[in-house]
């Protein structure tokens, strides 16, 4: 296996085309590889950046400016199966996924490294936020970048140890300003560097529209946290913890979802202050130790303040993680990550929060 090879994910966007600039400054054979996750090309939908043939065309282009070669390859059909089935799922039994998650650990960081097996490369890189660190055993931990408002390792925890081993993140020491700045180099201008928020697989943003295509409309009611009905809601699943608006209730003070109860199709509000848990019990855990330890923080969702965890106990194939101070919408389907001194110690996806 040439080690000296690494196979770069490419999305046309100026983070994938800074880490494969910088594997190449340091003498890495680099190889484009864009993955083709959900082509709205056939539906005649608009395309969302992730999957537009503007895109990829650009990811090839840019790959020729860099004298590296490109390809494309077409994971369509395992990420509709794996991450567009599972969002779906999530959402009827009313919880609130996140897909990107899903998507790294079963598609994305798996099918790069297939191709790099494929073409003898010993590297995967992408142009992801996150850095690695090694233990002493020369095992790889995933750790926050140095771009604290950047950082990305929330949404790669899930990714399988076996994979990080072979995984380079260029942009780990890199803050998001200097990566703006190589931008020129590669004939990228400021209106060019589109990032996208959104969910890829949405082809115009419409969260509500897509799920009540593909889950369909069960008006039900929405009631207080005693039971009592406050009004109807058509769909329980368009709807998260923690939202405010899209009910037209009016009360004394400002009304909140607490919890969405999909067996009884009910939505459940209550004023903020209710909105609040102490704890989280997390399941379908990925933990690089049994006993994590003292000294934890935890991310109950993407840009939300690490929280200080006062304690962890095991539950079965459950994990109990109390905060020291109270945490606004633990949301279920979302992840809980763990961090000591800024390296990730493990995660889960949060069942309820306590």
């Amino acid at each position: 296996m040439n080690t000296e090879s690494v196979v770069v994910g490419m999305s046309g966007g100026v983070d994938s085309t800074a880490a494969a600039w910088m594997l190449h400054e340091k003498g890495y054979r680099v190889i484009g590889v864009t993955l083709r996750f959900y082509c709205y090309a056939r539906s005649g939908a608009s395309p969302r950046p992730c999957c537009s043939d503007a895109l990829l065309n650009r990811a090839r282009r840019l790959c020729a400016r860099l004298g590296v070669d490109h390809h494309v390859v077409d994971v369509e059909e395992e990420f509709r199966e794996c991450v567009v089935r599972d969002f779906l799922e999530e959402y009827r039994a009313g919880r609130t996924p996140n897909p990107c998650i899903v998507c790294n650990e079963k598609v994305k960081f798996p099918g790069l490294l297939r191709v790099a097996d494929w073409l003898d490369c010993a590297w995967i890189a992408t142009g992801h936020y996150a850095r690695l660190v090694r233990g002493e055993n020369g095992a790889a931990f995933l750790a926050a970048a140095l771009d604290a408002q950047k950082d990305q390792s929330y949404f790669l925890y899930r990714v399988p140890v076996k994979i990080l081993d072979r995984t380079l993140f260029p942009l780990g020491e890199t803050l998001k300003e200097s990566v703006k700045g190589m931008a020129p180099r590669f004939g990228l201008g400021p209106g060019k560097q589109r990032e996208s928020q959104d969910i890829c697989f949405i082809p115009d943003g419409d969260m509500r529209r897509f799920l009540r295509e593909h889950i369909g409309c069960a008006p039900g009611e929405v009631v207080d946290h005693e039971g009592r009905v406050l009004g109807r809601h058509d769909g329980a699943h368009l709807y998260t913890k923690g939202q405010r608006k899209g009910f037209g209730i009016a009360g004394e003070v400002p009304l909140y979802v607490v919890r969405i109860d999909a067996e009884r199709n009910r939505v459940v509000l209550g004023p903020r202050e209710t909105t609040f848990s102490d704890g989280a019990l997390c399941g379908s855990l990925r933990m690089r130790s049994r006993e994590p330890g003292d000294g934890l923080k935890a991310r109950v969702r993407y840009r939300r303040p690490l929280a200080d965890v006062v304690r962890i106990e095991r539950r079965g194939r459950l994990i109990a993680v109390a905060f020291r101070e109270p945490q606004w919408a633990v949301t279920p389907g979302q992840s809980l990550v763990l961090y000591r001194d800024g390296i990730v110690v493990g995660g889960g996806i949060i069942e309820a929060g306590t």
